[in-house]
This record gives structure tokens, C-alpha cells and sequence, in this order.
């Protein structure tokens, strides 16, 4: 594969490596799709046991069924480094088993730089992947510069640019290898087409069928996929009799690249034959698949349906379902369908191809493009899972130089369409590393315990402390709520445990919740480091529409995963509370303003914070009845602070005959949420004495401080004190009793 190597090649090459590094780095160990069975499979090659038995090794050794050759590559590079610690440093997590968590595995300070043990080996091991998909990109090169020379940077950036491509090579996955094979041997076809005319080469040929043969051999031994490369070797060989007008590239080809082919790989297949009965020992592999498998094969237009997954994992699908923003999707989409049109264009004869060899090679990238994708969606029918992007990697080089002849056939020489899909798709797989991969792993950082702003001392069981927490002002009815907890373990946890929180609304009622892992999976309670509190924000669902207005309360319970019935016991301050805690507090405003005016306006001013613009109140009632009220109130500077209101009933000597002392709306609407501006009617009942005898009452209202008694200044609308700092705003005549009560005693 000779290149010239210029300056934009070598800039492609060194940016596809520096993002490859970064995806490395960011993605936690074992994160990438089956990562651990890869490295099992080379970690049990480089501890000199040999190749697996597909029966008697299968709970040893992860992608058991896989040829072997990827990983006999990783195991004599990872050999000399010490991997004692590969079952200890980042275990299977049980949240994702069940489910819970996208996050496949617990992550402890044991990966972080600098390297060591295990971790340096998965790194090292990803760096050999790298290397295959830079095999890939230049193999992408130089196939384009065979075809049309103006295109090759454009085809090549299409691959190195790809984020999920670069995810994939920068994983343990033997789909770097055969993804690298299968490029190599598309360069060689397109190779072979394009200077089949030439005197020189057609003496050297033969070199190349055997070449050829060697890199399907070594593909067949990388992945089962290598082995359909023969179909479009096959075509590749009839063409080259036809040009000849002789059936010797036929005959020597087939001898020759068959015949490597046959030597370097027949052996695992001759294996598979003696040791399962089948040379591919299908029926073994399906049983290691185990319940992957579908208990019957999939209709084709599910499997079509099941499919459209492609369209997103092609580009940028991450670890178990970290994916990307929708906007980059609907930028590769975009760039497909111009791809697209750009080939009917050229169909039709706008853009055609020049040269029949050109045309014939780029029917093969097409011919290769249709079989991989046919033989995934025979995988699909089968085998749950498999809508993966990655599978369709094989064909990415040739996908890739269909992309860029589609987006050429708009402009020809010039690229512009093809330079901008690259730049864009460059700049988005520069900022997946810090946009998504990291943030989709991210453990808490520590915080100090002093820059807690609403501490806390509430324990769940005997291990997990709640250090604090900052609660939103208010919460509307309708959108999300986002709160956020401050934990810290007070000794190890073995357990993980799910936090339930749920938003109660004045009536206490639950009107939004949530029950989740903490940091979403990132950082469960079984790898809590004592003594590092860390902040853990959660977003709870829209707040129901309809919540009751006033005082919310946040409620917090803590119960290992899987067991909602058995919350952990509750101490706040070292006394028991319970199950369950509730912390802060949360407004939930009306939906709809007071539209209501009061029967009887008032002129009170409270201290410049409220206003008693009027009331409503019946003008007599009976003794031993009740007497019900509603004070209308406007809140012009409120302060925060929870005043009491009261509302005296007194006779006509001034004695106190009944009261009614309380937050508004019974406690549900305190004076401490209200908002400036907002008005406020407080509803109340006076319960009478039943010997009260008739006369006229007067009613006094005004507020006072619940821990100091202090009423607030109470003043009229001219600025005057009013005495006692108490409103008197009505007065109520009080009957005698009721008609028939004499009469019933």
C-alpha cells in the first residue's frame, strides 16, 4: 500500500490517533460493547492455556466461540504485564444487570492514570486497536486514490472522523482486526480492477492472489465475517478473465488466494470439525450465546424495523446506550441523504463515473456494503442485541468511499459539500470525549462539608449519611424538579441501594418522584468511599397539574435495589425517625392568580411586608357556632419569614372571647413563600363558646412573630399606628340561640 504522504493525510492520521487517545482515556475500563470478554479471551491466551474448548472452557473465557487470531495479537503484547488484579478492578455491576444503570461495571481510583496492573494492560490493548483502525483509514486512502485521486482525503475522513468508529478503536474488540482485513482486501480488489489492463501488473498477479489469499485467510481467522469476503473475490476474478479475455485470473486466482487462504485459517475450521462436528461449531456457539438467542427468528420487516437502530449506532451509540445528541444524527442523516441523491444524480448521468474499471470497483464496495449488511440482518433474525453499527464496521471503508462519490457527484472536484460534512462530523467527534463519554461516567466530586448550604445530619441504616441538601425556591406544576443531595458513607458499603424521593405537596400528597442509583448508575452506594461526601443532583418528573398549592416538603428513603419494602431505619440527630426523612422546603404556586375579591376592602399595612386588602365575614352568628372567615392578603415586601396570623374575636368590654392563631391556610401557605405581589386568601374558623350571650363583637386581625410573640406593626394606609398593633376590620352580631334549640332541650 504505497502512499504519498502529504501534509492534510498526515493531519488526518495524527488527529484520528489524538482522538482515539482521548476515547481511550474517557471511556472507563470494560465500558466498550463485550470489552471484558475480549480481554478475558487474551487474558487467557497470555496465561499460556491455549485455545478454549467451546464446551469444558466456556465459564472461563468471554467470546469463546470467536477465531482466534485478534486475541493471540493482544495476549503477546499484554503477557510481560502483571494482571493479578483483572478480577478485583472493575467487578460486573449488578444495577446494570437488572437494568438499572447504563453504567456496566464498578469504577474505582484502581483505573485512574497512572496506569497500572490490569489497567495498563486494557490500555495498552486498546492502543493495539488503534493502530488496526489506522490500517483501516489509509486502507480507505488508498483505495480512493486508485478510483479518483481528489476524493481519497474526503473517504478516508468519513472513517477516521466517524465517533463511533473511533470509540471502536480505542476498545479490547476483535472487530478491529477484521474491520482492518476486510479494507486491506477491498484495497487489493480495487487494485487488481484498476490496473488490470497494465502489461506489468498482469505478470505480477500473482503476487497479488497470494496476498490477497493471505489477508482472507487472516480475516477468517479474526472474525467469522472475513470469510464472506470470497463473494466479491470471486466477482473480482471473473472480471479480471473477462478483461484478459482468458480464464487464467480466474484459475490462478482461485488456486492461489483460495489455497493461502485455506492454509492460513483451514486449520481452526479442521479444529472446529474434530473437537464440535461443524466446522464453524455454530450449534456450540448459539449455547454460549445462551439467552441472547430468540426462541424464534425475527419476520423480515421486524427485523427491517429492528434495524432502524443502525442509523443512530453507525455513527455514535456508546458503551451500553450512551448516545449522542439527537442534533448529530440529524447531521449524518442529512449527509446520507445527500450521499444519496448525489448517486441518483449520477445514475441518471449528471455525475457519471468514468472508466469501466472505476465503475466495476465501486459496483464491488457496493456489492461487499449489500453483504455485510444482508448477513447482519440474518444475525438480527437470531440473536437479540445485535443492531449495532459496529457489525456493519467490515464495509465502513467501503461505506465511507460511496459517501464521498455520493457528496462529490454535487460539485465534483471542488469538495466543498464533502470538506464541510467532514469538518462538522471532526468537530463533533472532538467533543464527544468531554460532551458525552465522560460526562456519561463522571463519579462526584468531593465536596467540603462547609460549602454545604443546607446541612443536615440524617442517617440511613448505620453506613449512609445525608450531609445536606439544596431544594429549588419553588416547584411549578407541569415542569421538572431539580433537586440535589449531599451523601457521604460513614463506613464500606457492600450493598447497593436505590434513593427514592418523592415531592409532597401541602395536602401530602406525592405529586413527583423518583427512585434511582445514585449519580444515575455512576456511583453506587457499594463503591462509596468513607469519609469523601459528594454532591448527587437528581431531576424528578414534571410536578403533577394537580398539586396542591402552598408548602411542599421533600421526602427521602433509602432501600437496598430490588427491595422497596424494607427502607433503611431513619435518625435524624442521633434519634430515631422512622423510615423515612423530610427535608426543606418547596413552594408550589397556585396555577391560576386569586381572581376572587374580598366582600369588604380593608386599608391595612403590616410593617411595609403585607397588606390586608379585605375580608369576608357574615354579619351574625350563633353561640356555639362556627364562624367562619377569609382574610384577603397582598404580600408588597415579604421578608422569608413564617409569621403567625391572628384573628380575635372580642365583646364589648374588649375581653377576648375566641381565636384563631395560625399559619395562613393551616401551615400549608406560610407567610415564608410568599412571593411580592402575590395575594393570598386565608381562610379560618372561629369556633363560638355556646355560652356567649347576644351582642355585638368586634373582629381584630394582624400577624406576630410565633418565636418571640412580636406582633408586627400594623399601621393604616396614612401611615397612623394602629393600637396593638390589630386590625379591627368587622363586626358580628352575635343572635340568641337558634330557632328549636329551647324547645329540643
Amino acid at each position: 500500500m504505497r502512499l504519498s504522504l502529504n501534509s492534510r493525510l498526515a493531519a488526518l492520521v495524527g488527529l484520528f490517533l489524538a482522538l482515539s487517545l482521548a476515547y481511550n482515556g474517557a471511556t472507563p475500563l470494560f465500558e466498550a460493547p463485550d470489552e471484558r470478554d475480549h480481554f478475558d479471551y487474551a487474558d487467557w491466551l497470555a496465561n499460556g492455556n491455549g485455545l478454549p474448548h467451546l464446551v469444558t472452557d466456556r465459564a472461563e473465557v468471554g467470546e469463546i466461540w470467536q477465531p482466534p487470531l485478534y486475541y493471540a495479537l493482544i495476549a503477546a503484547v499484554i503477557a510481560p504485564i502483571d494482571r493479578s488484579d483483572l478480577d478485583t478492578i472493575a467487578p460486573l455491576s449488578p444495577d446494570w444487570q437488572a437494568g438499572l444503570s447504563r453504567v456496566a461495571h464498578y469504577h474505582t481510583a484502581a483505573e485512574s492514570f497512572p496506569y497500572r496492573h490490569t489497567a495498563l494492560a486494557v490500555h495498552i490493548a486498546r492502543g493495539i486497536s488503534t493502530l488496526l483502525g489506522l490500517v483501516t483509514v489509509m486502507a480507505t486512502f488508498a483505495m480512493v486514490r486508485l478510483l479518483l485521486p481528489a476524493y481519497a482525503l474526503v473517504a478516508a475522513a468519513l472513517v477516521a472522523l466517524n465517533p463511533q468508529f473511533i470509540f471502536m478503536s480505542a476498545a479490547v474488540n476483535n472487530d478491529n482486526l477484521v474491520i482492518a482485513l476486510c479494507s486491506v482486501a477491498l484495497w487489493i480488489l480495487v487494485r487488481l480492477i484498476t490496473v488490470a489492463d497494465s502489461p506489468p501488473h498482469a505478470r505480477a498477479q500473482a503476487g497479488w492472489f497470494v496476498m490477497l489469499g493471505l489477508v482472507w485467510g487472516l480475516a477468517g481467522l479474526a472474525k467469522l465475517t472475513g470469510l464472506t469476503l470470497g463473494l466479491v473475490i470471486g466477482l473480482t476474478l471473473l472480471y479480471l478473465a473477462r478483461r484478459a479475455g482468458s480464464w487464467r485470473p480466474l484459475l490462478q486466482g482461485g488456486l492461489l488466494a483460495g489455497g493461502v487462504m485455506m492454509l492460513v485459517c483451514g486449520w481452526w475450521f479442521w479444529r472446529n470439525w474434530q473437537l464440535y462436528g461443524d466446522p464453524l461449531a455454530w450449534s456450540e456457539m448459539l449455547a454460549v450465546t445462551g439467552g441472547l438467542v430468540r426462541p424464534e427468528l425475527l419476520s423480515w420487516p421486524e427485523t427491517l424495523r429492528y434495524a432502524t437502530f443502525l442509523r443512530q449506532s453507525f455513527w455514535a451509540m456508546f458503551g451500553y446506550g450512551v448516545a449522542a445528541p439527537d442534533s448529530l444524527y440529524r447531521m449524518t442523516g442529512a449527509i446520507v441523504m445527500l450521499a444519496v441523491a448525489g448517486w441518483v444524480m449520477r445514475a441518471f448521468g449528471a455525475r457519471p463515473l468514468a472508466g469501466t474499471p472505476a465503475r466495476f470497483a465501486v459496483g464491488i464496495l457496493a456489492l461487499w456494503s449489500l453483504t455485510v449488511f444482508v448477513f447482519l440482518l440474518r444475525w438480527m433474525r437470531q440473536i437479540d442485541a445485535t443492531n449495532q453499527g459496529r457489525l456493519l464496521y467490515p464495509a465502513v471503508a467501503a461505506l465511507s468511499v460511496l459517501l464521498a462519490l455520493g457528496l462529490a457527484a454535487w460539485d465534483r472536484r471542488r469538495m466543498w459539500l464533502g470538506k464541510t460534512a467532514v469538518v462538522v462530523l471532526g468537530c463533533w467527534a472532538a467533543a464527544m470525549p468531554l460532551l458525552v463519554i465522560g460526562p456519561a461516567y463522571a463519579r462526584p466530586q468531593p465536596v467540603d462539608a462547609k460549602a454545604i448550604t443546607n446541612p443536615a445530619d440524617i442517617t440511613f441504616g448505620d453506613a449512609i449519611r445525608l450531609a445536606g441538601y439544596d431544594l429549588p425556591a419553588t416547584a411549578i406544576p407541569g415542569r421538572p424538579v431539580v433537586v440535589s443531595l449531599y451523601w457521604e458513607a460513614t463506613r464500606p458499603i457492600s450493598t447497593s441501594y436505590i434513593v427514592a424521593l418523592r415531592v409532597l405537596d401541602s395536602a401530602g400528597r406525592p405529586v413527583s418522584g423518583i427512585d434511582t442509583l445514585p449519580a444515575a448508575g455512576r456511583y453506587s452506594t457499594a463503591i462509596w468511599e468513607p469519609g469523601r461526601p459528594f454532591r448527587d443532583t437528581y431531576t424528578l418528573p414534571a410536578v403533577a397539574g394537580d398539586a396542591a398549592p402552598g408548602l411542599a416538603t421533600l421526602l427521602v428513603i433509602v432501600y437496598p435495589r430490588g427491595e422497596p419494602g424494607a427502607p433503611l431505619p431513619v435518625s435524624a440527630g442521633g434519634a430515631a425517625a422512622g423510615s423515612e426523612a423530610r427535608v426543606g422546603a418547596i413552594k408550589i404556586p397556585a396555577t391560576a392568580p386569586q381572581a376572587s375579591e374580598p366582600s369588604h376592602p380593608s386599608d391595612a399595612m403590616f410593617n411595609g411586608s403585607f397588606r390586608l386588602l379585605g375580608y369576608d365575614a357574615p354579619d351574625s352568628a350563633f353561640p356555639g357556632g362556627p364562624l367562619a372567615i377569609a382574610l384577603y392578603w397582598e404580600a408588597t415586601a415579604p421578608d422569608g419569614r413564617a409569621y403567625t396570623v391572628f384573628v380575635h374575636l372580642l365583646n364589648k368590654d374588649g375581653e377576648l372571647v375566641a381565636q384563631s392563631d395560625g399559619p395562613p391556610r393551616a401551615g400549608t401557605y406560610p407567610t415564608s413563600i410568599w412571593d411580592a405581589g402575590e395575594r393570598v386568601v386565608d381562610e379560618r374558623v372561629l369556633v363560638l363558646p355556646p355560652d356567649l350571650p347576644a351582642g355585638r363583637y368586634r373582629l381584630l386581625a394582624g400577624l406576630y412573630d410565633p418565636a418571640t410573640g412580636t406582633r408586627l406593626p400594623a399601621f393604616d394606609l396614612d401611615g397612623n399606628r394602629r393600637p396593638d398593633d390589630a386590625v379591627g376590620f368587622a363586626t358580628v352580631d352575635l343572635l340568641g340561640s337558634p330557632a328549636g334549640t329551647e324547645s329540643e332541650k
